[in-house]
């Protein structure tokens, strides 16, 4: 069980490290927001901390999903589901929603699975509907970097999808 005088010795350290994680994605602004939001959360699971291997990578692991949930209070029309964007464009039965409903879930949870890298990817480029370009400026990295790592992503989303659906 961690103290205040403890969480307080790890907030100074982990909040900067987070508003710089989640600067290029949201702003200077938002970050602090998402930071100040994580530590909260922290403080509410602050009895259980000792369980996680690293309370380090628990926070960034809150802080990303903080920052995609800003981002899609944000911008709600990039979140469409798949089944919203066909909607109104193909006639289908009611199995069919079912069916078209059930395998947007089970995507949206075989992403939400992967590493946070790769679901962050993912969920930027077909969620939100960002170019690679705009990707590697968030994540200061290269375009040729996040394609290769889309590339991945994408594999290993395809091949759970494959070994569960055979």
């Amino acid at each position: 069980m961690m103290n205040v005088r403890e969480f307080e010795i790890l907030a100074r350290g982990l909040r900067p490290r987070l508003v710089r994680s989640i600067h290029p994605l949201l702003g200077e602004e938002d970050a602090e927001d998402v930071a100040q939001d994580t530590m909260l959360k922290l403080w509410d699971l602050r009895d259980t901390l000792d369980i996680y291997r690293s309370v380090d990578a628990l926070a960034m692991v809150i802080a990303r999903r903080l920052a995609i949930n800003c981002l899609r209070d944000r911008h709600p029309e990039r979140f469409e589901t798949l089944d919203g964007n066909f909607a109104q464009a193909v006639e289908r039965s009611p199995e069919d929603d079912v069916i078209l409903r059930q395998t947007v879930d089970y995507v949206d949870r075989i992403i939400g699975s992967l590493p946070d890298s790769q679901a962050t990817l993912i969920r930027l480029r077909h969620i939100e509907g960002y170019d690679n370009a705009t990707i590697a400026a968030m994540l200061g990295s290269t375009e040729a970097a996040v394609r290769t790592a889309l590339s991945r992503a994408r594999r290993r989303v395809a091949e759970i999808f494959a070994a569960v659906n055979k």
